[in-house]
């Protein structure tokens, strides 16, 4: 379930909102999609997670886009040029790698979690609403499972960075 994104300029100069690209068919080419993340922003303008915190579930939420979702990795682009096949393969390959690793550290409810505020693109009002829960408990476990997500980061293995 990938969240739509109607934004207006307002919205996309709060910075909440970013952009990626979907195949859904392979016979069709990826589509533009934006992406939200109102709970992890509106955490971070809050004090309540860092830098550090915010970098981390983006990264995850790339590599979910990309290896899970099937997104176009919007790094292999970057370096002038339209990547090939196998570049693009090995890309995705790398994602559901560092996907799977995540997922084994934090288990499934902390994944789940991830794809509601990062894919999904929930406020913390309506996990909690979901979850049948104060947002205040659903705040501090989001805060709980970032920290998570950065320390997993810091200790994965580095070859599941950067291939080959």
């Amino acid at each position: 379930m990938h969240k739509t994104v109607n934004a207006t300029p307002e919205r996309l100069a709060k910075g909440d909102v970013t952009e990626v690209y979907v195949q859904e068919h392979q016979n069709l080419p990826p589509e533009k999609r934006l992406r939200s993340s109102g709970a992890l922003y509106a955490l971070h303008r809050a004090g309540t997670i860092t830098d550090a915190h915010v970098a981390a579930a983006e990264h995850w939420a790339r590599d979910y886009e990309t290896g899970v979702l099937g997104a176009r990795d919007p790094e292999a682009g970057r370096k002038g040029g339209v990547p090939d096949p196998h570049t693009i393969m090995l890309s995705r390959a790398a994602a559901v790698t560092r996907c799977e690793y995540v997922r084994k550290a934090l288990g499934q409810v902390g994944e789940t979690f991830l794809r509601q505020m990062m894919v999904d693109g929930m406020s913390v009002q309506a996990i909690a609403g979901a979850k049948g829960t104060h947002k205040l408990r659903v705040s501090g476990a989001i805060d709980l499972l970032l920290e998570q997500l950065v320390e997993t980061y810091e200790v994965m293995p580095g070859k599941m960075f950067f291939p080959g």
